[in-house]
């Protein structure tokens, strides 16, 4: 009767995932094991790879074949024993020395003879061909999947996998509070702890649910990661090169390298006890250096915050301001460029009805761009045409044909962004008008944190001299400060606009209305050109 020793293998790779599991090549072995009136001496299991040598439980196997204490193993394939020429090879040479006699499994048993080792030979070769084939494949279809523009890995925090056809898609739950995220750090009145703050508590960002787990508030160090990561722009990084992306942004180029900045400039490692309303915003217009703030006691006992020159750059004779001051003349500006509620609503009225002259260049540039690929995709045909017909050799096909694939991409991107970037130019002038409808409450009754995003917004370049602040507008807002300007010699109201009455006999306003119109455009074209 035969004693037999029993392996059994399940790579945990997905390769092998329709083998069967340890449990059950065990029980089927033992099963045909007793059908055959044999004995088993011993079983051995292991969940690895075989497609290199080095598995610890095959080794122990090895070692008892090599003592004499086994000559007969059964297994459920031959692929479980070895897919690799060393392991494969050895057990060969094990029946060369009539140290191993057969090799069983459910199909076949193979005897120590030399046609049933050439047999052996070519299931082992055949069981690494496979490895190769599949290792070739996974390559191929990962250099296909790059060169195309998709991230061959699990898309991060915002999007998600679409496993029907193997794109990245824009989470439905998480894309916009990671946009809201990058919004925040764009403002430079949030800290990447506060931006984290805020995600994982107000907006309620938490990982992805996974069987195993997940649905955690996301971590400090992963808004970091999220910070750093070129993907949000459209590239990312695979194995040490970039890779344009053909997923959606979440941002443009331009602002991730402002958040770079602003996450990457140095700053105190002292731990603040308070938070300054204007620290971080004002230059000394005298020496350039930064306008900080403390707290001061006068010799009655008051308290105040005064801000002053760092004066780390050279001598400085900037005296200090009383915030109260200060805060003052933030207002005044704020009341500046606070305007009529009409006047706001006929802006956003006009930006979500208004078709701009702008819109019909787009559209002749858009048709002007779908001729040339149509022409792309004719040329291509015609190419491989002339190839047909032997005229052109295989090297001078391919080096022409990549020169139409990389026309046809240029043409498609630029495609995207004209189609996607007047729509966005639409949405962000629209958001522009909103924010201005909440510009004096967002500053008189936000947080210190509403108050340093409002200034960031719309203020350029704060200077203090001589305890006067002066500060410009930022584009787009600078047109729209200088158009309601003139209209307040005027007292112009836009109520008749709004309610449907007549203005016609308003000469003032009609002019205004065509004035508005313009404004509106220009905002549109600032934010298309801007992206």
């Amino acid at each position: 009767m035969n004693h037999v020793t029993i392996y059994v293998r399940k790579s945990t790779e997905s390769e092998e995932r329709q083998i069967l599991s340890i449990d059950s090549q065990i029980k089927e072995l033992k099963d045909y094991a007793k059908r055959m009136g044999w004995i088993v001496d011993k079983v051995f299991s292991e969940s690895k790879s075989a497609k290199a040598p080095g598995r610890e439980v095959f080794n122990k196997l090895y070692n008892l074949i090599e003592k004499g204490e086994t000559n007969e193993l059964l297994c459920w394939k031959l692929d479980r024993l070895a897919r690799n020429p060393v392991d494969g090879g050895a057990l060969i040479w094990a029946m060369e020395e009539k140290k191993l006699n057969n090799i069983h499994t459910p199909q076949r048993t193979f005897l120590n003879s030399g046609n049933d080792k050439f047999w052996l030979q070519l299931e082992f070769g055949m069981a690494k061909k496979y490895i190769d084939d599949l290792s070739d494949n996974v390559k191929r279809g990962l250099k296909a999947k790059l060169e195309t523009g998709w991230y061959p890995s699990q898309a991060p925090l915002g999007y998600l996998n679409n496993r029907d056809d193997h794109t990245i898609i824009p989470d439905p739950e998480r894309f916009s509070i990671v946009h809201k995220m990058w919004k925040l750090m764009l403002t430079g009145a949030y800290s990447v702890p506060q931006v984290h703050k805020l995600g994982t508590g107000k907006f309620g960002l938490r990982t992805r649910q996974y069987r195993s787990g997940g649905g955690n508030p996301v971590s400090y160090s992963s808004i970091y990661y999220i910070f750093s990561n070129p993907f949000y722009y459209g590239m990312f990084e695979y194995k040490g090169q970039i890779y344009k992306g053909k997923h959606k942004p979440m941002i443009t180029q331009k602002e991730f390298t402002k958040v770079q900045n602003i996450i990457h400039t140095p700053v105190s490692t002292r731990p603040k006890q308070y938070k300054f309303k204007y620290t971080g915003l004002i230059k000394c217009g005298e020496c350039g250096a930064s306008v900080t703030a403390e707290h001061k006691t006068n010799r009655f006992g008051s308290k105040y915050i005064y801000y002053h020159c760092t004066k780390r750059k050279v001598p400085c004779s900037q005296r200090s301001i009383e915030e109260k001051q200060l805060n003052d003349q933030f207002e005044t500006f704020i009341n500046l460029v606070t305007y009529d509620q009409y006047l706001l609503d006929y802006l956003l009225h006009i930006s979500e009805t208004q078709k701009s002259p702008e819109e019909v260049n787009i559209k002749q540039e858009l048709t002007s761009l779908k001729k040339r690929i149509t022409l792309n995709e004719k040329n291509k045909a015609e190419l491989l045409q002339i190839k047909i017909r032997n005229l052109l050799t295989d090297e001078e096909y391919l080096d022409k044909k990549n020169e139409f694939e990389k026309e046809k991409d240029m043409l498609e991107q630029k495609l995207k962004r004209v189609t996607e970037g007047f729509d966005e130019a639409n949405r962000r002038t629209i958001t522009t008008f909103n924010f201005m409808k909440k510009l004096r409450e967002s500053f008189i009754e936000g947080s210190i944190e509403n108050k340093k995003e409002v200034i960031y917004k719309i203020g350029s370049n704060p200077i203090l001299t001589d305890k006067t602040l002066r500060m410009l507008a930022k584009e787009p807002f600078d047109n729209i400060f200088n158009l309601v300007k003139s209209f307040r010699p005027y007292n112009l109201r836009f109520e008749p606009l709004i309610l449907g009455l007549p203005y016609e006999k308003n000469p003032a306003l009609s002019r205004a209305i065509s004035l508005v119109r313009a404004l509106v455009n220009d905002v549109r074209t600032f934010y298309y050109k801007n992206q």
